[in-house]
């Protein structure tokens, strides 16, 4: 059972939340209508959280209710979905941006429009004017919820409005997932049978949508038991088909799980290391955490994209799978077969070509410690893969990491996961070395000084002075010219 309060009242919401206790005043002093506080917002308030989203519904054309509370705030509204006429207002804070959405009374009634909604935690609605008037609410008895959110949001169900609730919106299929582990919630046996039975519905939902929700979804720290849920609920298939057939496969003896288990293995210790990069990488932690957040599509950090690359780092073992004549079992260039999988699900999801661009390199490179590990590399050798990496060395280093822990079959050892470790920390401490180390020259000024197009040869040629002024040869910018004479005359290119 989850602790809830027994009354809502204007000066709590006022101490918990000033922004919404001077909006809900305002809007009564509008005189707009019936205007209702309904869903996430009432949801979290309820169990302690102050959202940063905030849902009304109207009986009147929210168009002008959205200009008239941008105008008091200082913010921007827009129209947010034509089919509904609903319109979004963004305020941007001293210290956070708050998200608005007015959207009219759909159906006759406040009733009606709660029985569209997807989960009944999420179809309950506070009366505005009401808590204006009275000052205070006695919960859950003046709240509007004829699906019984409450009583379901203190027992921890999570359960559909209705029957047809999928099948109006099979996107909820992608969030009940979410909702059930964000909230520590069981879900109702029929809501679950309803999931099992809708799950083919989901390839009927436009990829940008998937992706809003998945994208949500990935900003869990708790990844791992979301996903395991995805083969259990038959969403696998359908949401994932590459990865369908690696469940159940067995690995090599490095590995003590098979290719599924060891994904979701891997995302839990991903999960760990961008919660708490502290405790395996003490000296960059920092520096890791500000990398992570970062964004790379629609405002959505590093991490999120980075848990999407994990889920589908192995996802070429099963196309690639072999045993040679001593029964060992092969993943031959898996990677690759794995990029290939990876692009298909970018292109499914509709993603932005940045964020497409950051899952084929962090795929495919997620190896590529582990070989330079093995063959003891040179430090130029490190500081080329270094260049390679670019921009997601940081992001590599921590999947790999996570892949490496993951990995704990009889082949694997203690002393072995620690020299992996320690490889990386080099790593990280010789990439940041470099980002701050401003380059002698830049690719502009050797075209002009050199007469040279514009080509691959330049970036060829920046690269070796790279190495060559990270190594201390050329400490100048007289000398980094120099160097850039000689390899063309050793027809470097």
């Amino acid at each position: 059972m989850k602790a809830l309060p027994n009354t809502l009242s204007l000066e709590e919401i006022k101490t918990k939340d000033p922004f919404l206790g001077s909006l809900l005043e305002y809007l009564a002093s509008l005189r707009p209508g019936e205007i209702y506080l309904v869903g996430g917002y009432l949801r979290d308030y309820f169990l302690g959280d102050i959202p940063t989203d905030i849902d009304f519904i109207t009986s009147i054309y929210p168009e002008s209710l959205a200009k008239e509370v941008a105008s008091r705030y200082e913010g921007k509204s827009f129209l947010l979905y034509e089919e509904d006429k609903s319109y979004r207002v963004v305020v941007d804070g001293e210290s956070e941006r708050r998200t608005l959405d007015f959207a009219p009374i759909k159906g006759l009634s406040v009733e009606e429009d709660l029985s569209y909604r997807d989960f009944t935690i999420n179809a309950m609605a506070m009366d505005v004017d009401r808590l204006i008037e009275e000052k205070s609410l006695r919960l859950p008895r003046d709240l509007i919820d004829k699906h019984y959110g409450w009583r379901d949001l203190y027992r921890g169900i999570l359960r559909e409005c209705h029957n047809e609730a999928f099948l109006m919106d099979p996107v909820r299929l992608v969030r009940a997932l979410r909702f059930r582990h964000l909230l520590d919630m069981e879900f109702e046996d029929r809501t679950l049978n309803h999931m099992k039975k809708y799950a083919p519905l989901i390839t009927k939902v436009p990829g940008e949508r998937i992706t809003v929700e998945l994208l949500e979804t990935l900003l869990s720290t708790n990844t791992s038991s979301i996903f395991s849920e995805l083969e259990s609920t038959g969403l696998l298939q359908y949401l994932f088909p590459d990865l369908t057939e690696s469940v159940g496969l067995e690995q090599n003896a490095y590995h003590h799980l098979d290719v599924w288990s060891h994904t979701l293995l891997t995302l839990e210790e991903l999960d760990r290391l961008l919660s708490k990069p502290e405790e395996t990488y003490p000296d960059f932690a920092l520096e890791i955490q500000e990398h992570m957040l970062k964004t790379l599509q629609d405002l959505q950090p590093r991490s999120s994209f980075l848990r999407l690359a994990a889920l589908y780092h192995d996802a070429g073992k099963a196309a690639t799978y072999s045993l040679d004549e001593t029964g060992r079992i092969h993943f031959y260039d898996h990677q690759k077969q794995s990029v290939e999988a990876v692009l298909r699900l970018s292109e499914r999801m509709r993603l932005s070509r940045k964020a497409t661009g950051y899952l084929r390199r962090t795929v495919a490179y997620h190896m590529d410690i582990g070989f330079a590990l093995s063959e003891k590399a040179s430090p130029r050798t490190l500081r080329k893969m270094i260049s390679r990496m670019g921009e997601e060395l940081v992001d590599i280093i921590l999947m790999s990491t996570a892949d490496r822990i993951a990995t704990r079959g009889p082949l694997t050892t203690q002393e072995g996961l620690q020299r992996y470790m320690a490889f990386c920390g080099d790593l990280l401490q010789e990439y940041y070395r470099e980002k701050e180390t401003a380059p002698l020259i830049g690719g502009k000024e050797l075209m002009d000084e050199l007469s040279l197009p514009e080509g691959p040869l330049i970036g060829e040629i920046l690269q070796e002075i790279r190495l060559a002024q990270l190594e201390g040869a050329v400490n100048s910018r007289k000398e980094a010219l120099g160097l850039a004479r000689d390899l063309i005359e050793k027809g470097k290119g």
